[in-house]
């Protein structure tokens, strides 16, 4: 068996356990041959090499910490009218991917070209955690409504006044509310903005402090 190899910086005889060259320094740890350099990564290959499965876990529990942070400071402005329901949600949801991404920063990057792999899988986990919580919020009340639909069926209009039901469904117009919508759009937008800039300032501070 070779327990031999040779430094690719300098060429030096070490033994096969060195994980640094003892004539240059050179860092063996992450050495890779050079037909290896010289083939470029796949798409997936570069972000498995670039991204760290644990420091996602953590940095969705720091999510999870200032989700929780960010509900008791939002909550106590929209209880005195300042915000509504809406903003309270764009808010809480962006205050907590904005911390979690400079954790996964500060620890999952070692150097810029690890920063896009990084928010690529932080944004994939973080819409797919929110999508399952959507559906799993609309399962629960398509249950609720179809049981309660089940108890109290829906009668049908009252024959005895004909002319009045007509004319409140004359009346009536529905109304259609654009804010609501806008303000999930623009959730759906500042979600990545936040990650990217809270992964980037991470980076930031972990080079330059």
């Amino acid at each position: 068996m070779n327990n031999v190899k040779h430094c690719p910086n300098c060429g030096c005889e070490l033994d096969i356990d060195n994980e640094f060259c003892s004539e240059c320094g050179y860092d063996l740890r992450n050495n890779v041959s050079l037909e290896q350099k010289n083939t470029p990564l796949s798409f997936f290959d570069n972000m498995t090499q670039k991204t760290c499965f644990p420091i996602i876990v953590y940095s969705f529990i720091v999510f999870g910490i200032f989700l929780f942070v960010g509900s008791i400071i939002w909550s106590s402005i929209m209880a005195n009218g300042s915000i509504d329901f809406l903003t309270y949600i764009i808010l809480t949801i962006t205050f907590s991917v904005f911390f979690a991404g400079i954790f996964l920063g500060y620890f999952g990057c070692n150097n810029q070209s690890y920063i896009l792999p990084n928010f690529l899988v932080h944004m994939g986990c973080v819409y797919s955690v929110v999508l399952c919580v959507i559906g799993l919020i609309f399962t629960f009340l398509m249950g609720i409504f179809g049981m309660l639909s089940s108890i109290f069926p829906s009668g049908g209009s009252n024959p005895a006044y004909p002319g009045a039901s007509q004319s409140i469904a004359s009346n009536y117009v529905p109304s259609f509310d654009l804010s609501g919508y806008l303000k999930i759009f623009i959730l759906i937008l500042v979600i990545p903005v936040a990650s990217y800039l809270g992964i980037y300032l991470g980076y930031f501070l972990k080079e330059n402090i």
